[in-house]
C-alpha cells in the first residue's frame, strides 16, 4: 500500500511492477487512497500495460494457461465418457430444453443420432399418458417440482422410434451449470417390473382358468356399485348362477373337460351382459354376475334384471363343444337386488345365493329372486342346528318304544325311534331334526348315541323274563353305516353290553344301500356272521328291485305307510302291499306293515300274509316306562 501523492506514487508503482515482474510468479495490488486523485494515476496506465504484456509473454506462466486448459479439457472428456457410458438413459435438460443426451438413451428409444432426440423431444413421448394427461401439461409439472425440490421421482410412458410405447421410472435432479440451474434426467425401463407386479395383480384378484375377477376383486367391485348406487338413485343386482349338473360332465369325462367347459361359459357369460356389468367366478361352476347401473324404481329395474337372466339361460343352454362332443348344459340363477348400503355386501352375496338354491329346487334351468320369507327360514335352521348340537350333550334327546304285533296279538319286537324334547319348544318333528342332522354330519354321533342306548335298554331287558324275547330295531343313517369302524363299534357295544347279537335288528333304507350296493352287502355280512339281524325300511319307496333285494342278507322287509294307508281306497297300493308281502314269503323274509291305524287294514293285510304290524292301532311311540306297562297288559 502506497499513501505519498503525485509523482512519488507514480515512482513507487513502477518499482513495485518491475519488482514483481522479475520473479517467476507475481502479484500486484495497488491500493488508492481517497486523498488520491485519478489525474494522479492516469500517466501511469501505460506502464503498468506495458508490465503486463511482458508478464503474459513469459514461458512459466503460457505453460500453467496451458495446463489449466488441458486439465478443463480432460474434465470435460470425464464427464463426457461418464455420461455416454451409463447404462442407464439420461440427458440434460437447460431452461426447458434438450441440450444434450447419452447413447443408452439413444439405443434403447431406437433412434440413429444423438440430434434425432434433442431437435424433437416431443417424439419421446405419446400425446397423453396413462393417467389421461397431455404428456406436455405433465411434463411441465414435472420439472417444475423437480427444481423446487431438488430431485423428483415419478413413473412415464415414452415412445420408440416405431412408436411402440414402454413404462419408464423416471429421476429428475436440479444441477448448477455455468452459473445457472439445470435438470439431470435418468429413466429406467420398468417393463418387467410391469409385468411381474401385473402377474401378481392378476394372481391376487382374478381366477387363473377363466380370467374373471375372483370374490375378492368382485367383492370391490359390489362395495364400489353400491356406493355409486347413493349418488345415482340407481338399483344393481347380484345375479348368483351354478351350473346344472356340472359333476357328472366333471366325473365322467374328466376335470379337463371340465375346465374346457368353465372356460366357454366365462367367455359367453362376458359376451351377453353390458359393458358396464361384471361378470366374476366364485370357485368351481359358480359365476356371480353384477348387474349395474338399473332403473330407480325397483319393480323395473328387477324387470331388467329379470330380461338379463334369461338372456344368461339362453346362452348357456346353447350346446357347447367339449372334447369334440356336444354339451347340453344349463344353469340355475339367483338374483338379489340391492339399492344403496341398505345392506353389507356379503349379505347382497347370500341373498343371490339362497335364491340361486331355491331355483335349484324348483327344478333347475330356472331364475329366482331373493324372498325375504327365505332369510327367515334360513336363520331358523342355524339356530335349529346350534340347539341340535347342544341337545346331544344336554340330554335333550331320547328314545321312544313303539310294539310290533303279530297276527295273534303278541308283541314280537319293537322298532327305537329318536324324539328331541327341546326346552323352550317343546317336542320337535322328527323329519325336521333328522333331516338337518343328515345334512351337517351330526347324525354321525346321534346314531351312534341311539345305538348305545338302545344296547343298553336290551341289557336291562335281558334280565327281565317278559322282555328277554324281544327284538330292538334301530335306524341306522347312510353316513353312520358307511363310516369305516362301523362293524367294530356294534361288534364293541354287544360285547360291552353283553347282549345277544339276534336280538339287535338294524333298519336301513333302500336308498342308503344303493350308493353303494357291494360295500353295503359286506359291511352287512360282517354284521349278519356276529348274528345281528337287518330289516330293509320304506320298501317300495325306492327302486324296490329284485335283482338287488334278493342280494341282501335281510331278514325283514317292512311296507311303508304310505301304502298302508289308503289301501282300502286305493287298488294301486292295495296291489302293492299285497305284491311285498307275496315276494317276501318267496324269499324266505317277514314282512312288517308300518302305520297301521285301523283294525280293516291289518284285517286285509294279515289276510294277505303280512307277519306284524306296527301303528297307532296298537300303540303310539312310548317312553321306555309307558312301554313296560303297555307290555304287562297287553302280553
Amino acid at each position: 500500500r502506497f499513501h505519498p501523492a503525485g509523482a512519488t506514487v507514480a515512482a513507487a508503482a513502477h518499482r513495485l511492477v518491475l519488482a514483481a515482474g522479475g520473479s517467476e510468479f507475481g502479484t500486484v495490488s495497488l491500493h488508492v487512497d481517497d486523498e488520491v486523485s485519478f489525474a494522479t494515476w492516469l500517466p501511469l496506465l501505460p506502464t503498468l500495460g506495458a508490465v503486463l504484456e511482458q508478464l503474459l509473454q513469459r514461458p512459466a506462466l503460457a505453460r500453467q494457461l496451458d495446463e489449466c486448459g488441458q486439465q478443463l479439457r480432460n474434465s470435460e472428456q470425464r464427464f463426457r465418457d461418464l455420461f455416454d457410458h451409463l447404462p442407464d438413459p439420461c440427458w440434460l435438460i437447460e431452461r426447458g430444453h434438450f441440450t444434450d443426451c447419452n447413447r443408452a438413451a439413444v439405443a434403447l428409444l431406437g433412434y440413429a443420432h444423438r440430434e434425432d432426440i434433442l431437435q424433437h423431444p416431443s417424439r419421446l413421448s405419446p400425446q397423453r399418458q396413462p393417467d389421461g394427461r397431455l404428456s406436455f401439461d405433465k411434463a411441465e409439472e414435472m420439472m417444475q417440482t423437480a427444481l423446487r425440490e431438488g430431485v423428483h421421482r415419478f413413473e412415464w410412458e415414452h415412445q420408440r422410434a416405431d412408436g411402440s410405447c414402454f413404462p419408464a421410472e423416471v429421476t429428475l435432479a436440479r444441477i448448477r451449470i455455468e452459473g445457472h440451474d439445470a435438470l439431470y434426467c435418468v429413466w429406467r425401463d420398468i417393463t418387467q417390473r410391469k409385468r411381474v407386479e401385473q402377474q401378481a395383480y392378476d394372481l391376487a384378484f382374478f381366477d387363473p382358468l377363466t380370467h374373471l375377477p375372483n370374490r375378492r376383486l368382485l367383492h370391490d367391485r359390489l362395495e364400489q356399485a353400491m356406493a355409486n348406487s347413493v349418488r345415482s338413485g340407481c338399483h344393481g343386482a347380484l345375479a348368483y348362477l351354478d351350473l346344472d349338473h356340472f359333476k357328472v360332465l366333471n366325473d365322467t369325462r374328466g376335470h379337463d373337460v371340465g375346465d374346457r367347459l368353465l372356460a366357454q361359459v366365462a367367455l359367453r357369460l362376458r359376451d351377453v351382459v353390458r359393458g358396464s356389468d361384471t361378470v366374476a367366478r366364485m370357485g368351481g361352476d359358480e359365476f356371480v354376475v353384477l348387474i349395474q347401473p338399473l332403473d330407480e324404481n325397483a319393480e323395473i329395474a328387477a324387470t331388467q334384471a329379470h330380461r338379463i337372466g334369461e338372456q344368461i339361460l339362453a346362452v348357456l343352454a346353447a350346446a357347447c363343444d367339449v372334447e369334440s362332443m356336444p354339451w347340453h348344459g344349463s344353469a340355475s340363477i339367483g338374483i338379489a337386488l340391492f339399492h344403496g348400503h341398505g345392506l353389507p355386501a356379503r349379505e347382497v352375496l347370500k341373498r343371490a345365493d339362497l335364491a340361486m338354491y331355491q331355483a335349484k329346487a324348483a327344478g333347475r334351468n330356472a331364475l329366482r329372486f331373493f324372498d325375504p320369507s327365505i332369510q327367515v327360514r334360513v336363520a331358523a335352521r342355524a339356530q335349529l342346528e346350534a340347539d341340535l348340537r347342544l341337545a346331544l350333550a344336554g340330554r335333550q334327546l331320547t328314545l321312544q318304544y313303539q310294539p310290533q304285533v303279530d297276527a295273534c296279538g303278541h308283541c314280537i319286537g319293537v322298532e327305537a325311534l329318536l324324539r328331541w324334547q327341546h326346552p323352550q319348544r317343546g317336542a320337535v318333528a322328527p323329519i325336521e331334526f333328522i333331516t338337518l342332522a343328515e345334512e351337517t354330519g351330526l347324525i354321525t354321533s346321534i346314531g351312534q348315541w341311539v345305538l348305545g342306548e338302545a344296547c343298553r335298554v336290551l341289557d336291562g331287558w335281558t334280565r327281565q323274563p317278559a322282555f328277554a324275547r324281544l327284538q330292538l330295531a334301530v335306524n341306522v343313517s347312510a353316513r353312520q353305516f358307511y363310516q369305516g369302524n362301523f362293524v367294530a363299534s356294534v361288534s364293541e357295544l354287544l360285547r360291552t353290553h353283553d347282549i345277544e347279537p339276534s336280538r339287535l335288528r338294524l333298519e336301513l333304507t333302500e336308498s342308503m344301500l344303493l350308493g353303494n350296493l357291494d360295500h353295503a352287502i359286506d359291511t352287512m355280512r360282517e354284521l349278519k356272521d356276529i348274528g345281528v339281524r337287518f330289516s330293509l325300511d320304506d320298501f317300495g319307496t325306492g327302486y324296490s328291485s329284485l335283482n338287488y333285494v334278493k342280494r341282501l342278507p335281510i331278514d325283514q322287509i317292512k311296507i311303508d305307510q304310505s301304502f298302508v294307508r289308503d289301501i282300502h281306497t286305493d287298488a294301486n297300493d292295495a296291489a302293492i302291499c299285497r305284491a311285498v308281502i307275496a315276494m317276501g314269503r318267496s324269499l324266505g323274509l317277514s314282512t312288517v306293515a308300518e302305520g297301521v291305524e285301523t283294525a280293516q287294514q291289518w284285517e286285509f293285510l294279515a289276510g294277505e300274509g303280512c307277519d306284524a304290524a306296527q301303528g297307532y292301532l296298537y300303540a303310539p311311540p312310548l317312553a321306555l316306562d309307558a312301554f313296560a306297562d303297555w307290555l304287562r297288559e297287553h302280553g
